[in-house]
């Protein structure tokens, strides 16, 4: 048995003693919900850890530990759990009613927060997920133009509807060739028909000529682009400085509709607020539902007064808890507890944490470079960051069972990451904690050099520099 095998063995074995009690919830939960979980992205090997209870910046499992949390929910939960502001909305608001069948006064006070922290949301509307928001946003391109084709960006991910599972970054999809055929072919999620692809093309992120060669070749066909900012799943890439700004300009032009997808990059300012670029229609999710069920969609008020009745033809928008009072209680209470002040925390958090991830890196002599903008980030295996989602791709090509082992080391040592890389930060999380995350990940690494030596000898650098910082307990105190 090699040296990197015997790493591997204890990773796992230590997990194992760590958690049998998430080991028997998740036996019991295999009875009822296939692979014992309702999310693929919370689910890993040999079993995920099941949680009980959350507190501020922690969570804590089955069996009693403690960890600090580094995921957010993958961005959701900007303010940490059982905030107080957003506890109390939700419990005031429970004993007056949930879902009460109309409008209520909430439905115009939390749009009204919404619209006056972004200037193009002229007008909106709610649904319950981001995967509705993004969906609704692409059918109100459509109807607003009259055009079918929408131009997505390779990797990007925008839910799990059919439009939106087209080259979206997910496992154990099929290549199919594009609309137009010397495009690279896009992968169709199992169960999305190829259908789909009369109606949706793929570029590269990062690359406006691109989409000025779709848009000129597709000329009149064309109803919207949709984008996110950063790509998500996609690896944590930020748009590169003008990247937009020219995707706006090509748009404009072609009088296509240009929708960013910000459910993940409200918690940056939101994006197009911070770096100036106005879109026609945006969507949200995540922090603005203050940790419940919430999409929202929305933009120029032309284009949205398509929902008004009061139209000839106006498009019809049903949902039995869009816009439900519970999530709007808390979504009201979680935008006026999240302004400047907490995002420039989250800022500073995030240049604190990639700024660390790299040096623990160099550290442990492993090749890896951080990525990511303000308080959403990524780590990649590799001498250079990407620069899309076939960068990102190219940097994981081989070394699943690596970040796998990254994953569980840094859940033994008391730390909540997401299973693909994705950290994020709450505002109640402190410096110290970044700081202990940025140890316990140059100690992951370190642990883990006799498995990269063995299977990965390509990301080997210099030999480790410093002696091993002490381990820390899931408080963030030294271990004694």
């Amino acid at each position: 048995m090699t040296p990197g095998i015997k790493v591997a063995q204890r990773i796992t074995e230590r997990y194992r003693t760590l958690s049998p009690a998430s080991a028997r919830a998740f036996d019991a939960a295999a009875k009822s919900l296939p692979g014992g979980d309702t999310r693929t992205m919370t689910t890993y090997a040999p079993y995920p850890l099941y949680f009980s209870r959350g507190d501020g910046a922690r969570v804590q499992d089955l069996d009693g530990r403690w960890y600090h949390d580094i995921v957010a929910n993958y961005g959701a939960l900007t303010h940490g759990h059982n905030h107080p502001a957003l506890t109390e909305s939700v419990h005031r608001q429970i004993q007056r009613g949930t879902a009460l069948g109309g409008p209520s006064t909430l439905q115009y006070e939390h749009a009204d927060l919404l619209r006056a922290r972004v200037p193009a949301l002229e007008r909106l509307r709610y649904c319950n997920s981001g995967t509705e928001a993004t969906m609704w946003a692409l059918r109100t391109a459509r109807a607003h133009t009259g055009r079918d084709v929408i131009v997505k960006i390779d990797g990007g991910y925008h839910g799990t509807h059919d439009w939106g599972h087209v080259s979206a970054f997910m496992p154990g999809g099929t290549t199919h060739p594009q609309l137009l055929p010397d495009l690279a072919p896009a992968e169709l999620a199992p169960g999305v028909p190829d259908s789909v692809l009369r109606a949706v093309v793929t570029v590269p992120f990062n690359d406006a000529e691109a989409v000025a060669d779709v848009l000129s070749r597709l000329r009149g066909r064309v109803a919207g682009v949709i984008v996110e900012p950063v790509l998500g799943v996609g690896g944590g890439v930020p748009a590169h400085p003008g990247y937009l700004e020219e995707v706006r300009r090509l748009t404009v032009r072609d009088g296509v509709v240009l929708i960013f997808d910000e459910c993940a990059t409200f918690r940056l300012g939101p994006w197009q607020v911070k770096h100036g670029v106005r879109p026609d229609l945006s969507t949200f999710s995540k922090v603005v539902g203050g940790g419940l069920p919430i999409g929202v969609f929305g933009g120029r008020a032309d284009i949205m007064s398509l929902f008004s009745p009061s139209q000839p033809q106006p498009v019809h928008h049903a949902s039995a808890f869009g816009g439900n009072s519970l999530s709007l209680a808390a979504g009201t209470a979680a935008l006026k507890t999240f302004g400047d002040a907490e995002i420039a925390h989250l800022d500073r958090l995030g240049e604190r944490l990639r700024s660390g991830l790299d040096a623990a890196a160099r550290s442990a002599g492993v090749a890896g470079r951080s990525v990511g903008e303000g308080g959403l980030s990524y780590f990649h295996f590799g001498t250079a960051p990407p620069q899309d989602a076939a960068g990102t791709a190219a940097a994981r090509r081989g070394r699943g069972r690596l970040r796998a082992l990254v994953h569980l080391h840094l859940l033994n040592e008391g730390f909540l990451t997401a299973r693909h890389g994705l950290m994020c930060q709450h505002i109640v999380t402190g410096t110290p904690v970044i700081d202990a995350f940025v140890e316990a990940f140059a100690r992951t690494l370190r642990v883990l050099r006799p498995y990269v030596a063995d299977h990965h000898p390509e990301l080997l650098r210099d030999r480790p520099v410093g002696p091993p910082t002490p381990p820390m307990e899931p408080n963030g105190e030294a271990a004694r």
